[in-house]
């Protein structure tokens, strides 16, 4: 199988000044195709540095794609990369050059005169055009090969990239993928419930993954699309309730479907999350429809004036707190539904109970349910973030 490789460009991406989630995007974009994409990676803004890798990935790879490194600023050097890695020469693209200053006419501005590097390219190369930005991509294609260099920004590359991947005519393969959401199921008890059906998936093609994170464990099964689909079914099978969603679902959107059909509504009570559970819920269009409002009783004087007895106030973290937190808040704005969060998020105990404790509760017309966990030892962050999903949970597993 042919290859793909995939460069983030930028002296930010290596030290985490920016995030790096364009060659992960970029090589997902690609699954479909008969391309094998074994490695990407980040290079920073030095044209030596970069020329090389490029010049490296063009004799690997049947696809190089660049993101980054495109801009009007001195240390925007991707172009004079490709350049140097292809042995072309850079010349300045007149018609490209009066696109740019007509953008920037059109928002009443004189175009700078560091634009106008933007406006070169390489005899071989094609502008891909920016309706959000000023800096034009690039395709390249020679020697059977395609080269594509496209902006650093998301919103500038994405609409680039969606446009021009039907055009380069890349081979298709049969492929599928699905991937299964669970909560309440380590990743060693997962694999050890499913380990089994390992042998028959190699045999068929289908690659089975399975990743801890923070909304619990995926299963992620790749390969031939009739084999991954069968497959799957036999490991919801396996895993039942424990799954709940696939896909890009998010479990904020579930909940609010569900509340959809039920015509039913929710609140939220949170203590350790501190707004955190209500943020992720009205993160999701049409929010309103279900969710009535939250309060943040992050102390025990909040938690009382929200409703919750006096007598555990010095217990808030215990599973009597979490109920009591859950029927006040149904209670107090009259929704069908109250969520509630309490817990030690660290870094240090709290009431004799260490970092990870966390009780959430879902209060309802048929009573009030609890949960209790004790998650590993981690970073405030994702104690928080995790107790947001296992409180999303109780309404759905």
């Amino acid at each position: 199988m042919e290859r793909a490789e995939i460069i983030g460009v930028g002296t930010e991406l290596l030290y985490g000044e920016t995030l790096d989630t364009n060659t992960a995007e970029i090589a997902r974009s690609l699954k479909p195709y008969a391309l094998e994409v074994e490695r990407t990676l980040r290079v920073a803004d030095r044209l030596e540095p970069l020329a090389r890798e490029v010049k490296e990935a063009w004799a690997r790879a049947r696809l190089v794609v660049l993101s980054g490194g495109l801009g009007p600023t001195p240390d925007d050097l991707t172009r004079e990369a490709v350049a140097l890695a292809l042995g072309e020469e850079l010349f300045l693209d007149r018609e490209m050059l009066e696109e740019i200053q007509d953008l920037f006419r059109a928002r009443g501005r004189r175009m700078p005169e560091s634009n106008q590097k933007q406006a070169f390219r390489i005899p071989s190369a094609r502008f891909l055009k920016n309706p959000r930005g000023t800096a034009p991509g690039w395709w390249v294609r020679k020697e059977g090969k395609d080269l594509v260099l496209l902006p650093g920004p998301p919103v500038e590359w994405r609409p680039m990239w969606t446009e021009l991947l039907p055009a380069l005519g890349l081979p298709v393969r049969d492929y599928g993928e699905r991937v299964l959401k669970t909560w309440g199921i380590g990743e060693s008890d997962l694999v050890e419930r499913i380990q089994d059906l390992f042998p028959e998936a190699s045999r068929e093609g289908v690659e089975v993954g399975t990743y801890a994170k923070a909304s619990g464990v995926e299963v992620v099964l790749r390969g031939p699309k009739g084999a991954v689909e069968g497959m799957a079914e036999r490991v919801k099978k396996r895993l039942l309730r424990e799954v709940w969603g696939e896909g890009e679902e998010t479990m904020a959107a579930l909940v609010q479907r569900r509340l959809l059909l039920e015509g039913a509504t929710l609140a939220t009570m949170e203590s350790l999350t501190g707004g955190l559970l209500a943020a992720e819920i009205t993160r999701v269009p049409g929010a309103s429809r279900v969710f009535l409002g939250g309060m943040v009783s992050y102390t025990p004087g909040a938690k009382a004036r929200f409703g919750v007895p006096e007598a555990l106030l010095d217990r808030t973290v215990s599973e009597e707190a979490a109920r009591a937190m859950a029927e006040a808040v149904r209670r107090s704005l009259g929704a069908t539904y109250g969520l509630s969060t309490t817990g030690v998020a660290g870094p240090d105990p709290l009431e004799g109970q260490p970092v990870g404790t966390v009780y959430v509760a879902l209060a309802g017309p048929g009573g009030t349910e609890v949960r209790g966990y004790r998650f590993p030892p981690s970073s405030r962050e994702v104690i928080r973030l995790r107790s947001v999903y296992a409180a999303l949970a109780l309404l759905l597993t």
